[in-house]
């Protein structure tokens, strides 16, 4: 697999040569990979951008304004830039295929702050998300691009880690394979480290996703959460010794309809990404705080 981690930096030099490209994102704000997108259709390159048509928690509309204002700006370029339509599941896929070459990210394009984008030449893999970011499914033995494949990927890691010591993160975390595999793990005393967002945890107090948490840390896995004032924590991984697995899926329910969701998730073995999660992660870990009830016996 040719897989590599990057940076926007390098997100925004692809664009800045591109003939074609395809792009989806949940939202996509100003910024650098914004002002590329746009200076690529303008110079006329072929550009077709979908983005969500109706984020979730967004009472302010902050997202949907966004969205809006980044359609347009897209259009005026000379763009095919839209949101999804009616009846289309929702849209938290983000991949792009730039001239061939297949790019995901685990935010939305944001080019600051902790965003992990992955640069992709596998043939199947780039095959995959040219069918999803044109709306169709996509998938290989190692990528799927909706929420229920990602997770069964993710799943499977952890089903596969075996006595060596275990990493998982996830923004949000809820019912679903993912809790289901970590509590097998968990039942049978092997050492697993969990970090989840804190602001998911404070905004459900003793909601489904604490007790979860809870289940999970009384049954020895070490729980921490992030601190909302201090930037929180959001990313989306699992890795053990030998396999590793990333996406921008959270490890929540996903059957009917949340399992239709249009995302991603890609489990691994490239020793440089693998290397790159468990960094990320113990970064995280260092400035997480346990769970409440956490005595953090496993390492």
């Amino acid at each position: 697999m040719g897989l590599t981690v990057e940076t926007p930096a390098a997100v925004v030099a692809a664009l800045a040569r591109a003939h074609d490209v395809a792009l989806t994102a949940y939202t996509l704000r100003e910024g650098g990979i914004r002002d590329a997108l746009v200076a690529a259709a303008a110079r006329g390159a072929h550009v077709r951008v979908r983005l969500e048509r109706d984020p979730l928690d967004d009472a302010a509309g902050t997202l949907h304004h966004a969205n809006d204002a980044t359609i347009a700006a897209l259009r005026a370029a000379g763009a095919d830039a839209a949101e999804t339509r009616p009846g289309e599941p929702t849209l938290h896929l983000k991949a792009a295929v730039i001239d061939g070459v297949g790019w995901l990210a685990d935010r939305n394009w944001a080019g600051e702050g902790p965003e992990r984008i992955l640069r992709d030449t596998d043939a199947d893999d780039v095959a995959a998300m040219a069918s999803a970011v044109a709306g169709g499914p996509g998938s290989d033995g190692h990528l799927a691009t909706t929420k229920a494949g990602a997770l069964r990927l993710e799943a499977d890691v952890i089903a596969h880690a075996g006595e060596a010591p275990l990493l998982v993160e996830s923004e949000s975390f809820g019912n679903g394979t993912v809790y289901d595999a970590l509590l097998q793990r968990a039942e049978a005393g092997l050492p697993t480290r969990l970090i989840v967002a804190g602001r998911e945890v404070a905004e459900s107090p003793g909601g489904h996703e604490g007790k979860q948490l809870a289940r999970l840390a009384a049954l020895g896995v070490a729980v921490r959460v992030g601190d909302p004032a201090r930037g929180d924590l959001d990313e989306k991984l699992a890795v053990s010794a030998r396999d590793a697995w990333v996406g921008s899926a959270n490890a929540t329910y996903a059957r009917s309809d949340f399992g239709a969701q249009r995302d991603w998730g890609l489990a691994t073995r490239v020793p440089a990404v693998a290397d790159d999660l468990r960094a990320a992660f113990e970064r995280n870990w260092a400035v997480a705080r346990p769970l409440d009830g956490s005595n953090e016996r496993a390492t």
